[in-house]
């Protein structure tokens, strides 16, 4: 879907429209993505397609952004740590970092998601903690958190949480005040201006809970204004004082939210998308939901290289001979609770508390390390300082893994594999078909969109409702039901044709929990009269003509 985006910016569409007009036509379906993500591919195809075409340059584009970002973290995550903990750990986290399975899922080729932003992001914010000139760190950590919150909501958890961490700091060391002066004005004053030049001046009057709008931007221009005020106001020469005025900066930006976000204060924002939704699809998205709605593999994934890098923190504060190490220490400690805090809510969100644990994880490596080659026996030796290696992030994941797997097997059922619906190969065969809107399940429209010219009615992603609600209740209905749900498609013109994937997981799932369901008679080969086989030529695909209602 962000290559449409990107495919549709090039080919004319406005900077300010991301929407995706090909999606329930003619209503289109809504995005809130960034142009942010979609510059550096968009630059990348513009420049190499003059000379490699189209096609090889948006292959070439996809495959090198990921790198870039891949770099640049590599990148912060050395400056971050050398500030931290010293040289040796700065040449070890970056190690760790390429061999950290939850973090390199992100930075694949073809990945092209904000996911690697966000980390990359969250490593910057974390280097400009670690800065020892407070004012420029607190403008860096300010403007990384103003370009995620650009980017994704997402990163409004990890704002708050640096604000906090640097107001505490400040107040137990007036050292740290420019840090968290400048942090507070960078965020705000830098998140309002982005937020006008990327999306416009209608998300600075409306009210959204899922991205960057009204609800956050003005608590966050009060923390921005408020906070250097209150600090010219109030004395930060004694404790009391720099309390009072952090508290002043925070209470602003929290009162001022109670105000223009009170939407915001109830509930699940997504449960918006209407109870069918919510349930058969939002619900069913592993990756949003808790760690303890999560298999058990994928609870031990998210919280063992966490707990591993909080204990080398804890520990590295606990032996620190300065007490400027010891503070730096804790801050790392306190950013990474709040983060894992937030994996535990969110699993997708465990690769940033994954990135924030490896300076921890570097530095109690090589404190063992170390002791293991004290010891004077070489065969203790030589075992002990290879058994440091059981601390990466792989060998944590692959021990865990192994250790559930009987379980798992006898416990947990396993996935069923989808079936190649979604390869260029398995959908050539639509573009015989004239061009159409099409009733696929929702994890093939992207894929329908990218490789034919056809239109979907719905694709996953959640500003798209109407169209999603459609798909799903289409799916798991009654035929008899499900065939006036596709009548009142496209404007009331209906859907053209019908598209199924037997093996596909989410095709399954409506098959299997919803007996007598339209998706549940075409498992079994068996279809309503009113659809009709239109290509014969597709081996993973079942396609069907819809037959219009009858007057």
């Amino acid at each position: 879907m962000r290559l449409q985006q990107v495919r549709d910016w090039i080919g004319g569409q406005p900077f300010l429209d991301v929407s995706q007009h090909r999606v329930n036509p003619p209503l289109g379906g809504p995005m809130h993505w960034s142009r942010i993500v979609d510059m550096p591919i968009a630059a990348i195809i513009l420049l190499l397609r003059p000379v490699l075409g189209t096609h090889l340059a948006e292959v070439l584009a996809c495959a090198i952004v990921p790198l870039l970002l891949l770099g640049g973290l590599v990148w912060a995550l050395h400056v971050a740590t050398r500030r931290i903990a010293g040289e040796a750990a700065a040449m070890l986290a970056p190690l760790l970092l390429l061999t950290t399975p939850t973090i390199l899922v992100q930075f694949g080729p073809l990945r092209v998601d904000h996911h690697g932003w966000q980390i990359l992001m969250a490593t910057i914010a974390l280097a400009g903690a670690m800065d020892l000139r407070g004012a420029r760190g607190g403008m860096v950590a300010g403007a990384a958190m103003a370009v995620w919150l650009q980017i994704s909501s997402e990163g409004l958890p990890y704002a708050a949480l640096f604000a906090v961490v640097f107001a505490l700091r400040q107040w137990l060391d007036k050292r740290e005040t420019d840090r968290f002066i400048t942090y507070a004005a960078t965020l705000g004053m830098a998140a309002l201006p982005l937020l006008a030049l990327l999306r416009g001046t209608a998300p600075l009057v409306q009210v959204r809970c899922d991205a960057l709008s009204s609800a956050y931007i003005w608590p966050l221009l009060a923390f921005a204004t408020v906070t250097p005020l209150a600090f010219r106001l109030i004395s930060p020469v004694s404790a009391k004082g720099r309390f009072l005025a952090a508290a002043l900066g925070g209470g602003a930006a929290a009162g001022l939210f109670v105000l223009t976000g009170r939407p915001c204060l109830t509930g699940d924002p997504f449960q918006a998308l209407g109870p069918v939704a919510y349930k058969l699809w939002y619900l069913q998205v592993m990756e949003g939901q808790p760690i303890w709605k999560q298999a058990r593999s994928m609870m031990g994934l998210t919280l063992i290289p966490a707990i591993a890098g909080l204990a080398g923190s804890i520990m590295a504060a606990r032996f620190a001979e300065a007490r400027d190490a010891h503070d730096r220490w804790l801050v790392v400690a306190l950013l990474l609770t709040g983060a894992t805090m937030v994996a535990i809510l969110v699993m997708r969100a465990m690769s940033v508390a994954h990135v924030l644990a490896l300076p921890g994880t570097a530095w109690l490596m090589l404190a063992l390390f170390r002791r293991a080659q004290q010891q004077r026996a070489a065969l203790v030796r030589v075992f002990a300082s290879s058994a440091v290696a059981l601390l990466t992030p792989a060998a944590l994941c692959a021990i865990w893994i192994v250790a559930t797997s009987a379980t798992s097997k006898s416990e947990e059922k396993a996935p069923t594999p989808a079936a190649e619906c979604r390869t260029e190969t398995a959908l050539a065969p639509l573009r015989q078909l004239p061009k159409s809107t099409l009733f696929a399940p929702l994890d093939m429209g992207p894929d329908i969109l990218i490789r034919t010219r056809h239109n979907v009615v719905g694709t996953a992603h959640h500003r798209n409702a109407a169209g999603i609600t459609a798909v799903v209740e289409g799916f798991t209905a009654p035929p008899a039901r499900a065939r006036a749900i596709l009548a009142e498609l496209n404007g009331g013109k209906g859907s053209d044709y019908l598209v199924a994937c037997p093996g596909l997981n989410e095709f399954e799932h409506y098959a299997k929990e919803h007996e007598g369901s339209l998706a549940w008679t075409l498992a079994r080969g068996r279809p309503p009269a009113w659809l009709k086989p239109a290509l014969s030529g597709a081996k993973s695909l079942r396609v069907y003509r819809v037959m219009p209602l009858r007057n």
